[in-house]
C-alpha cells in the first residue's frame, strides 16, 4: 500500500469517526460503525490505530497541532508585517478557525466532561493558548513559569473568561440562533462585542 492510499485510508476513519463521535458520543460508538462508515474492513482500522481509545487521541492530537500551527502562524504575520491588528480581529479570525474544525471540539468537549479521561486534551489545547497569551508569565524557554505567584489566578481568568465563552459560542452558536432566530452575522457581531467589554476590557 502507497503512503498516499495508506493517508487516505486514515483519513476516511479519521473523518467518520469524527462524524459518529459528534452523533453518538465516544461511549456510543463502536469500531464497527466507524468501519461502515468510512467503508474500510475493520482491520484496516486496527491496522492503523492500537484500539478505539487511540483513534479518538489521534483526532485530538491533530487539532491541537492545527491550533498551533494557525496561532503561530497568525501571532508571525502580525509580527512581521507591521500593521496592527486588534485583539477583536484576531478573536474572530480564531473563531472562524475553530467553526471549521466544530465537530471535533464538540466531542473534545464531551470528553473533558468525563471523571476518567487520562488525557484531558480540552485542557492541553487551553494550555497552548495559554503559553501564546500569557506572555508575561513565560521563562526563556517559552514556557509558562509554573512558580510565577499570579499564574494560577491568571490561568482561571483566562480559560473561564476567554477560552471557555470562545469554545462555547463555537459549538452552540448555530443551535443558538436556530433555536432563538438569531441570524448568526449578528450572534457573531454580539459575541465579539460582549467579549470586547468583559474579557478583553479587563486584559488591554
Amino acid at each position: 500500500m502507497s503512503s498516499k492510499e495508506s493517508l487516505s485510508t486514515v483519513e476516511k476513519i479519521l473523518q467518520a469517526a469524527e462524524e459518529l463521535f459528534a452523533e453518538r458520543g465516544f461511549d456510543g460508538t463502536s469500531v464497527n460503525l466507524i468501519a461502515e462508515k468510512a467503508d474500510v474492513n475493520k482491520a484496516m482500522i486496527y491496522y492503523h490505530f492500537k484500539d478505539k481509545n487511540d483513534l479518538i487521541n489521534s483526532m485530538f492530537e491533530r487539532i491541537l497541532r492545527e491550533a498551533e500551527h494557525y496561532l503561530k502562524r497568525a501571532f508571525a504575520a502580525h509580527s512581521d508585517s507591521g500593521i496592527e491588528v486588534s485583539h477583536l480581529d484576531r478573536i474572530e479570525e480564531e473563531l472562524n478557525f475553530l467553526s471549521k474544525r466544530k465537530r471535533i471540539i464538540s466531542v473534545m468537549m464531551m470528553e473533558a466532561l468525563k471523571g476518567d479521561e487520562k488525557d484531558n486534551y480540552f485542557f492541553k489545547c487551553a494550555e497552548r493558548v495559554f503559553k501564546h497569551e500569557l506572555k508575561g508569565f513565560k521563562s526563556e524557554s517559552g514556557e509558562i513559569e509554573e512558580n510565577s505567584s499570579d499564574r494560577q489566578r491568571d490561568l482561571v481568568y483566562e480559560f473561564f473568561t476567554g477560552f471557555v465563552p470562545i469554545i462555547a459560542f463555537v459549538v452552540f452558536n448555530e443551535k443558538w440562533c436556530d433555536y432563538f432566530k438569531c441570524d448568526s452575522d449578528k450572534a457573531m457581531e454580539y459575541f465579539l462585542e460582549s467579549f470586547r467589554k468583559t474579557h478583553l476590557a479587563s486584559n488591554f
